[in-house]
């Protein structure tokens, strides 16, 4: 069997044994979905225009979403291999190099998916609802997965040139900039001067929008869809590279 598979397979089998890994990137985001939702939820009823009659849980989904697949234990995971030992058995063994990442990835990918479907759900108990249907759901779904793998690669880079769990670790507040120099809690049209700036520099805003344009409109915006797809393409070949050629230079 094809020595990727078989390395996913571990990875996937991790992720299953070891909830307690997964279940804080899980907390974090449900719980400022559920502070958002306290503070401005009367402020932005559902006959405010961005809403298209929507609560505005529906608005904060997408970024619920992004936030939750958004995380370093991908990363964690390669430092514990590293820790014991058995990354180095690996790098021994007659193996594609490659297949140390895509197995990680594909754990991402697995993980990614019940997150999001998990998030979701939390949504739909509060009464947001995907306009576009079940395709809606199924691409909300997938989307955010794949944007999780694509963000997976800086934490394994950061793994495997620091070997260092706190680093590691830390990894993960990268994305907090990143996460509030979007269009979270208002439309991009909204934004002040500067920030819109930024939020038109951010590759995490254009996943946001993507996904949200699948919530609150019936009909699919495959512009917004493709530039939310192209976003997610062009990060994980970024950040899959960088953690490619750490893996490479990892011994010397």
């Amino acid at each position: 069997m094809n020595e990727t598979v078989l390395l996913a397979r571990r990875a996937i089998r991790e992720v299953w044994r070891l909830p307690a890994a997964t279940l804080p990137a899980l907390f974090i985001p449900v719980f400022f979905l559920v502070v958002n939702l306290g503070q401005v939820n009367k402020v932005f009823p559902p006959s405010t225009p961005f809403l298209h009659g929507q609560h505005y849980v529906a608005f904060q989904i997408p970024v619920s979403l992004v936030f939750a697949v958004s995380s370093a234990t991908s990363g964690l995971a390669m430092v514990t291999d590293i820790d014991i030992g058995y990354l180095d058995k690996l790098l021994a063994a007659p193996i594609r190099r490659t297949a140390l990442i895509w197995g990680r990835l594909a754990a991402d990918l697995a993980r990614g998916v019940a997150v999001s479907v998990l998030v979701l759900a939390v949504g739909f108990a509060f009464g947001a609802r995907v306009k576009s249907g079940v395709l809606g759901v199924v691409l909300l779904i997938l989307l955010a997965a794949m944007w999780g793998v694509a963000y997976a690669g800086i934490a394994i880079a950061i793994a495997l040139k620091t070997k260092n769990v706190q680093t590691t670790n830390a990894s993960f507040l990268i994305f907090f900039p990143l996460l509030f120099l979007t269009p979270n809690f208002v439309p991009m049209d909204l934004l002040a001067g500067p920030l819109k700036t930024l939020a038109h520099l951010n590759p995490v805003s254009y996943v946001i929008t993507g996904l949200r344009d699948l919530v609150l409109y019936p009909d699919i915006h495959w512009g917004s869809l493709g530039v939310c797809a192209l976003t997610i393409v062009v990060t994980g070949v970024v950040l899959t590279a960088l953690s490619l050629r750490a893996l490479a230079t990892f011994s010397d």
